[in-house]
């Protein structure tokens, strides 16, 4: 039995410029690429937002493949100068098909990009968005990624079972992966059974989120240092 998508979420969440020679940042003014919703040559445009283009190309698509996924897919991508897409990452999974349709559904907006400007010089920039995908009747991700965070520290702190703990914030993260407090908890976790990269990549994302408070944690896990002090103070 095929399941039921109940909606999908998008939510534009960063931007920066790539490869460019340094400038003061008093001297730059920098304008985000814009999904035209149209061929950019016609020069005609409706600008629709890239969310509701893409939750009608995928809604499309969803509805015949049978689904038993949910989650929230990440995906981070580059607009070119040219107003095509490329350099594709998937930042978090729902599944490879579902993440593969997230792809081919972006692909299809090549040549609907106005590129960004750095002043006035067309430049790459890369975008990230995030989709959520909720199978009909299932619980809302808020509260469920709220259980599995209060269960992670659980297991982590009460119980210190780092493998449960990292099993219970990976749950959640797969729900809402850009919740900080998941991310940190989960590098916590990693940390603690010997997971030193994967504990650093948590953190870089929360940094790349806008988290100022992943700055200390940064500088004290990376470099093995102040790791029982950030531990009490994350109790805390």
């Amino acid at each position: 039995m095929k399941s039921t998508v109940l909606f999908l979420l998008l939510m534009i969440v960063s931007l920066v410029t790539l490869g460019q020679k340094p400038k003061d940042l008093d001297e730059i003014k920098v304008t985000p690429p814009k999904f035209a919703g149209t061929p950019v040559a016609v020069k005609q445009h409706d600008y629709q937002s890239i969310e509701s283009y893409l939750v009608k190309y995928i809604q499309s698509k969803v509805t015949s493949l049978d689904l038993t996924n949910e989650g929230t897919v990440v995906m981070q991508f580059i607009v070119n100068p040219s107003g095509n897409l490329s350099d594709f990452r998937v930042i978090n999974s729902v599944s490879p098909t579902i993440d593969n349709e997230v792809k081919k559904a972006l692909l299809t907006t090549n040549g609907m990009w106005l590129p960004g400007l750095n002043n006035d010089e067309q430049v790459a920039m890369e975008k990230e968005i995030s989709i959520a995908f909720r199978l009909e009747n299932s619980q809302g991700f808020g509260k469920r990624a709220s259980w599995y965070y209060k269960q992670g520290g659980k297991m982590l702190y009460v119980r210190e079972n780092p493998e449960k703990a990292l099993k219970r914030f990976d749950k959640g993260i797969a729900l809402r992966p850009n919740e900080k407090c998941l991310l940190l908890g989960r590098g916590l976790a990693k940390f603690e059974i010997g997971d030193k990269d994967g504990a650093c990549k948590d953190w870089n994302r929360i940094k790349s989120l806008g988290g100022f408070e992943s700055d200390s944690f940064l500088n004290n896990f990376c470099e093995m240092e102040g790791f029982a002090e950030l531990v009490k103070i994350l109790k805390e």
